[in-house]
């Protein structure tokens, strides 16, 4: 079985509609098929060798598989961020039968702040709000987090798709082509993520479903949201739950292109530390002919314990802006309202450009402006950036 998805790695294009998988869309695409303009010489042999034995795997066991590194290096004034992530995503089919096919999908993960600063302490040295990037916004420099583990079933006519385990939300829910994670895209999660919702933010153990049509699409959710990053029932033993509905609209609009339009409502009940939270988030992303493509991004919350009750974001992409097939260009700006009525606006803007170097190795400077820190006295700080991803 080949599932076709639609939000490919960098945000590809929408020509085909199929289930999207967010920030592990990378396992369903080979890196091998992607060009680069540096030659490397014995390690381009040497990949090509690796490539090939790897697609082998694939289609005679069906076990897909991607190793990612990210490395996100920051610089702001007077403070400095490197943070690396390793994530280690599977998928093995478990067996193929005529009413459909069943899989096993696992993603760990392995943060570490190098340097002894982390993502949030970088954030507070700056006395910026906004999340700069996904790194570690605890005290903690180092952390193993099991993102997902779920059985998965699609339809034979790839219609319908139900998960059940331990969800990773961000890679279901809330997505958009061309703000999405910060491994290819946008570094800050004010663009590629929803930093309002609590379902971002937690993991836990529930059940996941979808249907879809050529021209909507439908999806819901039930979880209980946990704090542990690895695989605990207690607050699913607990009866606690949070339940997320999203509805989707994936018109191919004459002249331009293919879009999807997304309206998200969360509900988590109250438990022992946190308030009842309602959410509601909108996310649209357009293409724009060939070689550009929008988007627009919303979310507010009743309450929350996250940094920002609304959120608002604006931007686009251009895709091979030099030529180079998988080269991006992107340029983005948002708006926050703190959840602490004390605090004042924050709003940036964020240009990245992601340079595919080799079929395995991408390249993104970025840069950041953030207007009227919200604790900070500055009227606005700069943050330099240098991504290095290297995909295997």
């Amino acid at each position: 079985m080949t599932i076709v998805f639609l939000t490919g790695p960098s945000g590809l294009h929408a020509e085909t509609v199929g289930f999207e998988y967010g920030e592990m869309s990378g396992v369903f695409e080979p890196t091998s098929e992607r060009d680069g303009y540096l030659s490397i010489g014995l390690i381009d042999r040497a990949y090509d060798s690796y490539a090939d034995w790897k697609t082998g795997v694939q289609q005679r066991h069906g076990l897909s598989f991607l190793i990612e590194n990210r490395l996100i290096n920051q610089w702001g004034p007077e403070a400095e961020l490197y943070d690396n992530e390793l994530n280690l995503i599977a998928r093995q089919e478990a067996f193929r039968f005529s009413p459909g096919t069943v899989s096993l999908n696992i993603w760990g993960q392995f943060a570490n702040s190098l340097g002894g600063r982390t993502a949030g302490r970088f954030q507070n040295d700056l006395g910026i709000l906004s999340p700069l990037n996904g790194g570690n916004s605890g005290p903690d420099t180092s952390n193993q987090i099991l993102q997902m583990l779920v059985v998965e079933y699609v339809s034979p006519d790839e219609r319908w798709r139900v998960q059940a385990g331990k969800l990773a939300l961000r890679t279901l829910v809330n997505l958009n082509r061309y703000a999405n994670g910060d491994s290819e895209m946008f570094f800050s999660p004010m663009l590629g993520n929803n930093p309002v919702v609590p379902y971002t933010a937690l993991l836990g153990l529930g059940v996941f479903g979808e249907y879809r049509s050529d021209l909507w699409r439908v999806s819901a959710l039930v979880r209980a949201p946990d704090t542990e990053l690895g695989l605990s029932t207690d607050a699913w033993k607990e009866g606690k739950r949070g339940y997320v509905v999203e509805a989707a609209l994936t018109p191919g609009i004459p002249g331009l292109g293919d879009g999807i339009y997304r309206l998200t409502w969360s509900l988590d009940e109250a438990n022992d530390t946190l308030p009842r939270m309602e959410t509601w988030s909108i996310s649209a992303d357009q293409d724009f002919g060939a070689r550009f493509g929008g988007f627009a991004r919303y979310a507010r919350a009743d309450t929350t314990f996250r940094d920002f009750r609304r959120r608002a974001a604006l931007g686009f992409q251009i895709k091979k802006p030099f030529g180079f097939t998988y080269d991006r260009f992107g340029l983005g700006g948002w708006w926050g309202d703190p959840s602490n009525p004390a605090l004042r606006d924050e709003r940036g803007i964020e240009m990245f450009y992601n340079a595919q170097v080799t079929p395995y190795l991408q390249v993104t400077p970025d840069i950041q402006v953030v207007f009227d820190p919200a604790n900070s006295n500055a009227n606005s700080e700069v943050v330099l950036g240098l991504r290095l991803r290297l995909a295997l």
